[in-house]
């Protein structure tokens, strides 16, 4: 006969696992909200040219203006996750809701992922050689932007890994209340961080995240277009009585493409650095 009978304890909520679930850059790029259709078109306008003086005939000179259309095909994604109704019953928590919980997570890292692969096609380069990420490379990529015309105020975005944003924060002035709106070094990172003209974020799906040739971006919103349906991220569930399982599926139509090439900058920082 034993002496002891133990208990076990079943949380009923479930505790999610670490992984990347937010959309960050949708925001810091221009979006174009699509009714129907398979393809949306950016245009991007500018002028090429300097003011000229009446000629001598009289005449003002007059010029074409530079348009440019950026066309971005659509392409669906999606996230299917099914459960038997045995499954269902048997298991912890509410399994139901966890299926819908990771199906928003998949879907956010692919719109996110879009973003970036866009990101990557720029070809300005703050350095050709990885290197720790310092104020000195910061500089050089604003300034690579501001000799674009790409520094306008309100605009400008750069998504770091953690390990580079980890060595900005040995820059006093990226550290220190006296210079950002947040509190780094008692609040520690709480998002977006408006640094020198410049909102920063640590993003965990840059290319290299971890090893000794990672990429950073700086931007222009207007370099990079993103085009979706209208009807956003769609977050469906059901259940089919015959077979007794049920399901999760979500989904959504969008797509990213380079737009200015002039107004993104990429940082080569080696992560193993830190």
């Amino acid at each position: 006969m034993a002496e002891i009978a133990d208990q076990i304890l079943y949380r009923d909520e479930w505790i999610q696992a670490f992984e990347r679930d937010q959309a960050m850059l949708r925001d810091a790029v221009t979006t174009e909200a699509m009714i129907k259709g398979r393809q949306a078109v950016f245009l991007v306008a500018g002028s090429g040219r300097e003011a000229v003086t009446r000629g001598a005939n009289g005449l003002i000179p007059a010029t074409a203006d530079d348009l440019t259309q950026n066309t971005v095909t659509l392409n669906e994604s999606h996230d299917l996750s099914q459960k038997t109704g045995f499954n269902i019953f048997a298991g912890q928590s509410d399994q139901r809701a966890i299926m819908q919980a990771q199906g928003r997570n998949v879907i956010n890292r692919s719109i996110d992922n879009k973003i970036i692969a866009a990101l990557n096609t720029g070809t300005v380069a703050a350095n050709t050689t990885a290197s720790p990420m310092t104020k000195q490379l910061v500089n050089k990529a604003k300034v690579l932007l501001g000799n674009a015309n790409a520094m306008q105020p309100g605009k400008c975005y750069a998504a770091v890994t953690p390990a580079a944003w980890s060595q900005l924060e040995d820059v006093p002035a990226f550290s220190s209340a006296d210079y950002v709106m947040d509190r780094p070094q008692v609040d520690g990172y709480i998002g977006w961080r408006l640094w020198n003209g410049i909102k920063w974020c640590q993003h965990t799906g840059l290319t290299g995240l971890g090893t000794a040739s990672a990429t950073c971006l700086m931007w222009n919103q207007e370099a990079v277009g993103h085009a979706y349906d209208t009807k956003d991220v769609q977050a469906l569930a059901g259940y089919e009585e015959e077979q007794d399982y049920s399901w999760a599926r979500t989904s959504i139509y969008d797509n990213a493409l380079r737009l200015q090439n002039t107004g993104i900058v990429k940082m080569l920082v080696n992560d193993t650095a830190i």
